[in-house]
């Protein structure tokens, strides 16, 4: 009883050790190194602003306004699945470019929107393309489709297979084998 005693004292020191390091754990940074450093807006890649140099602004340039209705809807499609997260996710898992190409298609278009979706002129020549694309988004989706693809399933073990729940109890066993020994 002793032995056990002892052990679980020097896990439980461990254990407060380790959270006690990790609560009082203040990053080393000043004030000069933040105002410096580089942050990418959400949902940006390198590939969405080209900059001329380093000191560039990271927001997007506008975009310009386009000459047919046809620029317009294939812009509003492309941002709508950019900006969705659930649409985005399904159209990264199924485009053949891969996922950096794709996502850098995705990046490039999503800014333009903003600028497009309030020009009264457009959307009076062309009709509110963007709403449309929202709602044809939604009913592709729910088809099972994605920009004309077929939305492959998302790999790993599915939720109903017996395989995950005895995954976990093996893991679990194998990391606590070694604590019990002590």
């Amino acid at each position: 009883m002793a032995r056990i005693m002892a052990s679980f004292s020097s896990i439980a020191s461990l254990v407060l050790l380790l959270l006690s390091v990790s609560l009082l754990h203040v990053p080393g940074a000043n004030a000069a190194a933040i105002q410096f450093r580089t942050v990418l807006a959400p949902r940006q890649s390198p590939a969405a602003v080209p900059s001329p140099s380093p000191s560039a602004s990271a927001t997007p340039i506008p975009a310009s306004i386009p000459v047919s209705c046809a620029e317009y809807g294939r812009i509003a499609n492309i941002s709508t699945i950019a900006l969705n997260s659930t649409l985005r996710g399904a159209f990264l898992r199924s485009s053949s470019l891969g996922t950096f190409p794709a996502a850098a298609v995705l990046d490039v278009e999503a800014p333009k929107l903003t600028s497009l979706m309030f020009d009264a002129e457009l959307n009076r020549q062309c009709g509110n393309l963007s709403a449309l694309a929202v709602v044809e988004a939604g009913r592709n989706l729910t088809a099972g489709t994605v920009a004309g693809m077929k939305i492959l399933d998302a790999p790993g073990v599915a939720p109903g297979n017996l395989a995950l729940p005895i995954l976990c109890v093996l893991f679990i066993i194998m990391l606590g084998a070694p604590a019990s020994s002590i």
